[in-house]
């Protein structure tokens, strides 16, 4: 396959691939908050998010059975078919099925990154991999700003009102206007879904690569079926804590009990003997730690813009959009600095920034402060999420043994993943008892113990020299 044709394809399938994941984590806070749906609630949507976590124990099927683009395909169109579903459920209270609705949503898109990674790793060589990798995350970004940025826009009245008088020539002006009358949420679901079936469509149309099915060999048939088991119970429980999440004790431990039997589903013996060992102790602790500030104080910030009476346009324009391009400088300023300053230098004082930024939403919740200084909080706060997650992953990728990276990286970022969803499951009732505020200082002083614990991690990092400093 010729190297831009390649590079075509993986831009139309990582869109395809951010645009739902961007759905439930930008769209879906805004418009049940707008709908009046308790704190509480918002923030226990975040398990919902666990099938990103836990797609390693269900991934060896998508290997297995069918191929790459009927994978793809078939969950755009069931992504699809659930956000037309959803437009016709009552937001406004949700109960036992739109739950089911969400979490199948999740499940569908979580497969799909499947597929979709699978078939990129297919068709990759070494000479095209950097390539891919660039337009790979490019095109995710752009399906982000798509999904947070525009379908929020398009669900806004006056965005339509607003851009019709901008239009010079009168019949166009007066049939965009129209749009204000059909305009809402409706339409931004309608729209969402016949992207994701256009989307679907394409996967169909994907070049063939050839590849070699997977067949395990008698030796390795118990861990077959046992992968298997282990990722129809884990989502049995999931579904199980869902259902009983409004939203007792008992649910929010199965749906941990699932995660744990996951993991355990898909990870071998050679990785548990690297990962449990007394020198990864601090390791294991530093790294669900490290980020659960920016990551807890994420999932309220969308319900805090809207009752402090924001539109869903400047939701969408500045709060996704610019937030999205802030949180790229951000980790571009970040790399800099690590590739200058050392691993240990940017975990600490990027660290420390990461924490630091999110003061700005506790002054903007506090004070009756002008509108433009939300704005600028939130600039503040992804540009400063961007310069910890730079830290972050250098030290994850410096960490882990080149001969089984792809393990060990998969467990530390599914250890990140899982403690991001919990605590972010918790967010709202911190909310509805600590008033935002409050709530804001929470989420930068429960960053300090994950700082603490640097000098423990630091014999695990192997720091090449820093670049002296210019005089």
């Amino acid at each position: 396959m010729a190297p831009r044709r390649t590079l075509t394809w993986v831009a139309i399938l990582y869109f395809a691939e951010g645009l739902p994941f961007g759905i439930a984590y930008d769209v879906w806070p805004a418009f049940f908050r707008v709908h009046g749906v308790p704190l509480r609630e918002i923030g226990l949507m975040s398990l919902l998010m666990l099938p990103y976590t836990l797609k390693p124990a269900w991934a060896p099927l998508v290997d297995r059975f069918g191929t790459r683009r009927v994978w793809i395909a078939a969950a755009e169109f069931a992504l699809a078919a659930w956000i037309l579903v959803l437009s016709g459920l009552d937001a406004a209270h949700p109960g036992p099925v739109l739950w089911a609705v969400l979490l199948a949503f999740t499940l569908a898109s979580a497969t799909q990154d499947i597929a979709i990674d699978a078939y990129t790793v297919d068709l990759s060589t070494p000479e095209t991999t950097g390539a891919i990798n660039g337009v790979r995350v490019s095109a995710y970004r752009i399906a982000l700003v798509a999904s947070g940025g525009v379908l929020m826009v398009l669900a806004e009245p006056r965005s339509w009102r607003a851009l019709a008088t901008w239009v010079p020539v009168r019949p166009l002006a007066r049939w965009i206007g129209g749009f204000a009358e059909l305009s809402g949420w409706r339409l931004a679901w309608i729209v969402a879904a016949a992207a994701l079936v256009v989307l679907g469509v394409a996967a169909l149309a994907t070049p063939r690569v050839e590849r070699t099915p997977p067949r395990p060999t008698t030796g390795r048939a118990g861990e077959f079926v046992r992968l298997r088991v282990g990722a129809v119970a884990a989502f049995a429980l999931v579904v199980t804590g869902a259902a009983l999440t409004h939203f007792t004790v008992l649910g929010l431990t199965l749906t941990a009990v699932a995660g744990g039997l996951a993991l355990g589903s898909f990870l071998d013996p050679d990785l548990l003997r690297w990962a449990l060992r007394w020198e990864m102790v601090p390791v294991l602790l530093f790294v669900p730690l490290y980020k659960i500030g920016d990551t807890t104080l994420g999932r309220m910030v969308k319900p805090f813009w809207v009752d402090r009476g924001l539109t869903l346009t400047e939701i969408g324009l500045i709060s996704v959009t610019l937030g999205v391009a802030f949180t790229i400088l951000g980790a571009l300023a970040g790399g800099w600095f690590v590739d200058r300053f050392g691993i240990f230098r940017g975990l600490l004082w990027l660290g420390i920034a990461q924490s630091a930024v999110n003061f700005g939403y506790v002054a903007v919740a506090a004070l009756n402060l002008p509108r433009g200084t939300i704005y600028a909080a939130s600039m503040l706060e992804s540009f400063g999420q961007g310069l910890g997650t730079a830290a972050f992953l250098s030290f994850l990728m410096n960490l882990c043994d080149k001969e089984h990276a792809a393990g060990q990286y998969a467990l530390l970022s599914a250890l990140f993943a899982l403690t991001r969803d919990v605590s972010g499951a918790f967010s709202g009732v911190g909310v509805e008892r600590l008033g935002y505020a409050a709530f804001f200082a929470f989420t930068a002083a429960i960053a300090i113990p994950g700082l603490l614990l640097l000098p423990l991690i630091r014999p695990r990092i192997r720091e090449r020299a820093a670049a002296p400093a210019s005089t």
